[in-house]
């Protein structure tokens, strides 16, 4: 989840950067057609929707999405949820939403023997923050995060069942995941007392060492560098949103040895100036030849600027020689909550999200219609740069304030129903897949707003993909299956007590409130 502090920080220094020199810009052929997403497809109608994670298993041949209960993510009106959304406190089970598909169209909830629970409470319990990865093994893990714990499991058979985990891998809050050899990941978080740091399990999620690794400031989707020939072989890394008005990451070289000898150290390298950053943590991603990618959102002025602000990209192979910083899109309103996902060398998507009109500070809006935006970048670092810009949702996904001050905002009354961030990937062929919260779909039984954000997933069917195939619609993407380029990527029982449901909102509010403090009250 996101902090509750903004990054404000005017530009101070200027920072050298190096141009990249990557492979001449690639030759599309037949696949030159423009980008086109599909219309987007409704994942679940009754369950909640905010901070999806989204995931194509090469190995399982099938697409895993998760997302936030909607315990903290509710409407302006706080506890007070309409009654048509009394079937999301049936399914309630304090654990994260989980769903797999085959072909993206249609998509079934992960079912533990009809209980309703994804798996074991004794191993999976947390309402909040997920996020998907995957080993060298084929083994998927996510997370979950409650009031006090941060859950690790992990799924054999590409999300359809959980058989491994713990409930406390460690506590604090907003955790992040990255894998490596079979068996091992990674668990970034902010625990409740000490720096950001980062713990590893070499068990598939079933215990995590006591030995975590510091990175001070460190903040976003953690990644660990497997491509063999890569600067950065073997490495974690992770963004770091502040660095005195720049923008890095942090990079733990040889985090097996590491961890393994008890010794190492994660070291923080700036990527750019900023001006301030508009959301908590910026995005990386990592391509096929391991080369890092960064993106943010600056913020001139703060609340006080005119709201006019940039999406912005860089690229790096060693982590510590960038590009030039790139604008991705600055339309002449209000953009926020960036990600992006890579291809092939120079090849990458990055989505955010985009108000029609300038607003300063979106956590007080109560206008704007806000639509959810796709770039496919191709050939980047090189002289032959291309960039197609979409609506990839196809109309406002939600219209109003988008609160990022954590359990803060059910206290105040403002709407958290998106949540923090939305993500992309890329399925076999390279063509991207979008996942999203949208607050435009009616409650099924009142017929009026609903209380959580509706899941939604959205699928690249025109134009080449980010490896240079073609993602036409009338190429398959369900029955075609193999592994993307670069191999694995790093990158309940009906009628549940609604008493839980009802404490865990009492709590997310009391916590909202000042009861706790630090990462208790950001989830």
């Amino acid at each position: 989840m996101g902090k509750a502090r903004r990054r404000n920080t005017r530009v101070a220094l200027a920072v050298g950067v190096v141009a990249l020199s990557l492979a001449a810009a690639p030759s599309f052929g037949s696949s030159s057609a423009a980008v086109h997403f599909g219309k987007p497809v409704v994942v679940d109608t009754q369950l909640a929707g905010g901070e999806p994670s989204v995931y194509w298993d090469p190995i399982h041949q099938n697409y895993i999405y998760s997302s936030h209960e909607g315990t903290t993510h509710t409407l302006r009106d706080g506890l007070a949820a309409p009654a048509g959304d009394a079937n999301m406190a049936t399914n309630y089970r304090n654990q994260v939403n989980i769903w797999t598909s085959r072909d993206g169209k249609t998509w079934v909830r992960t079912d533990l023997s009809g209980s309703g629970f994804e798996a074991s409470p004794q191993n999976n319990t947390g309402f909040s923050d997920p996020d998907l990865t995957q080993d060298d093994g084929g083994r998927v893990y996510n997370t979950g995060i409650d009031l006090v714990n941060d859950a690790l499991f992990s799924s054999p058979d590409g999300g359809k069942t959980w058989d491994k985990g713990t409930l406390n891998c460690h506590d604090g809050d907003r955790p992040w995941l990255a894998a490596g050899p079979k068996d091992t990941v990674w668990l970034a978080n902010d625990p409740n007392t000490g720096n950001h740091s980062v713990w590893q399990s070499t068990d598939a999620g079933m215990s995590c060492g006591t030995k975590g690794f510091e990175d001070p400031g460190g903040y976003g989707k953690l990644f660990y560098d497997k491509v063999k020939g890569s600067k950065l072989y073997g490495a974690l890394i992770e963004p770091v949103p502040n660095m005195h008005g720049r923008i890095g990451v942090g990079i733990l070289r040889n985090a097996l040895g590491a961890y393994k000898s008890g010794t190492g150290k994660f070291i923080q390298y700036p990527a750019a100036d900023t001006q301030g950053e508009l959301t908590h943590f910026p995005a990386i991603e990592l391509d096929t030849a391991g080369n890092i990618y960064l993106t943010w959102t600056d913020y001139p002025g703060g609340t006080h600027g005119n709201g006019k602000n940039t999406v912005w990209m860089t690229m790096s192979k060693d982590g510590v020689h960038w590009t030039p910083k790139y604008a991705v899109s600055h339309p002449g309103t209000t953009v926020l909550w960036p990600w992006i996902v890579a291809g092939t060398p120079g090849n990458a998507s990055v989505v955010w999200w985009q108000y029609d009109r300038p607003t300063p500070n979106p956590d007080a809006a109560t206008t704007g219609n806000v639509s959810l935006m796709a770039a496919n970048i191709y050939g980047f670092g090189t002289n032959h740069v291309k960039k197609t810009i979409v609506n990839a949702g196809g109309k406002p996904i939600h219209v109003g304030g988008i609160c990022q001050g954590g359990t803060t905002c059910v206290a105040t009354g403002q709407d958290r129903r998106l949540g923090d961030y939305f993500t992309n990937w890329i399925d076999s062929k390279g063509c991207v897949i979008i996942a999203s919260g949208d607050t435009m779909y009616n409650d099924p039984v009142t017929g009026g707003e609903k209380a959580w954000s509706t899941p939604i997933f959205i699928r690249q069917d025109g134009g080449p993909s980010l490896t240079g195939k073609s993602c036409s619609s009338s190429s398959s993407h369900g029955a075609v299956f193999g592994l993307p380029t670069g191999g694995l990527r790093t990158i309940g029982t009906q009628g549940a007590p609604v008493a839980l449901f009802a404490l865990m909102l009492f709590a997310a509010a009391a916590v909202g409130r000042g009861l706790r403090r630090g990462a208790l009250a950001t989830a």
